[in-house]
């Protein structure tokens, strides 16, 4: 229940807080910088157990993840879109303590390791480097999308991580959370992502070849 209450309060903070988001970005990476590594050193502590366990991690890439099916001319939409990439950095960010502690007591120390967890964490380590990279310019921000596509990849995986290592009632929450996002996004993809995608292409296409002309 506790990521429930992140999504909802980060995703009011994506949409009410925009402009503030996106103008304090580097701030904000170095403020879940800073509690990552007070969550790591003072493992201990109730308050920090929202990082370690993984919540608030997660949080920040399911807002990033479902803001993906929105309808594009919504206010909903372009306003979590715009701090999509920011979302994505805090939550790989944050995120990061639950995967280092989560790979030595269940790896080194037991033997026993959730490898689905580990590689979700794997595919987001380039996701994240190139979330920094700026996209102003059409032709970067076609490869820059390809490569974020394997963000979908993580997303199942994460989904699967959470299946196999939760308990009930979280895996009811974890499955209704996830599996209406899994069957609806292929057919956003293709009826709505693809189509945008196609024609931005096209008009690039058409420009760079008047300019040769």
């Amino acid at each position: 229940m506790i990521s429930i209450v992140f999504i909802i309060l980060i995703g009011v903070v994506g949409y009410f807080l925009t402009d503030k988001v996106k103008k304090t970005n580097y701030l904000l990476y170095g403020v879940f910088t800073f509690l990552g590594i007070l969550s790591i050193i003072f493992r201990d502590v109730p308050v920090s157990t929202p990082i370690n366990e993984g919540f608030l991690g997660f949080s920040f890439f399911y807002v990033v993840m479902i803001t993906g099916v929105f309808n594009r001319e919504s206010e909903v939409f372009k306003r979590l879109y715009s701090v999509r990439c920011v979302f994505s950095i805090i939550g790989f960010i944050i995120l990061t303590p639950h995967a280092i502690f989560y790979f030595v007591d269940k790896f080194v120390n037991n033997g026993l390791f959730d490898i689905v967890g580990l590689l979700a964490y794997l595919v987001m380590v380039p996701l994240f480097v190139t979330s920094f990279q700026e996209v102003d310019k059409p032709e970067v921000m076609f490869k820059w999308k390809k490569l974020q596509r394997f963000a979908y990849l993580a997303y199942l995986m994460i989904f699967i991580h959470l299946v196999l290592v939760s308990k009930m009632p979280n895996i009811v929450i974890y499955i209704v959370l996830f599996v209406p996002y899994i069957l609806y996004k292929p057919y956003h993809f293709f009826k709505h992502e693809k189509p945008y995608f196609i024609a931005m292409k096209k008009k690039l296409d058409q420009k760079s070849n008047n300019g040769d002309e």
